[in-house]
């Protein structure tokens, strides 16, 4: 997000309700007190705070928002992506589960991941004290 920027639910403002979502991830995101009041008031957050309550991961001034925010996404699509997908899988299944089933969960996918490319990469290249090659696909 810019240091510049500001964000809101402002619905309330004009006698609405959040229709894209916002009463669904708010709370996810921030809790559920902190979204009621964000949705409630309408009041808009800077980037400070926002940073601080978690509805971003990261804060850069608007002039190097772009290639800040392209480092980032680079970083992600060099990594290993099967991986990178189970995760997102694991990570997202794993809010409507109990410990023991998100571990098992994660048991089935990492038969999975051990079986790739990426893996054996990773390992060799930590053991050779250097970066994988897929970092610089």
């Amino acid at each position: 997000m810019a240091l510049e920027a500001k964000v809101s639910e402002g619905y309330v403002k004009v006698g609405l309700i959040p229709g894209d979502g916002g009463a669904y991830f708010l709370p996810r995101i921030v809790g559920q007190a902190k979204a009621l009041e964000l949705l409630w008031t309408g009041r808009a957050v800077d980037a400070t705070e926002a940073l601080e309550i978690g509805l971003v991961n990261h804060t850069f001034p608007r002039e190097s928002l772009l290639e800040e925010t392209l480092k980032i996404a680079k970083q992600i699509a060099d990594g290993p992506q099967v991986a990178i997908r189970m995760m997102k899988r694991a990570a997202r299944q794993s809010e409507k589960l109990d410990l023991e089933t998100s571990l098992d969960l994660i048991s089935s996918h990492m038969s999975i991941i051990t079986a790739t490319e990426d893996h054996k990469e990773g390992v060799q290249a930590f053991l050779d004290k250097r970066k994988p090659a897929f970092v610089n696909r």
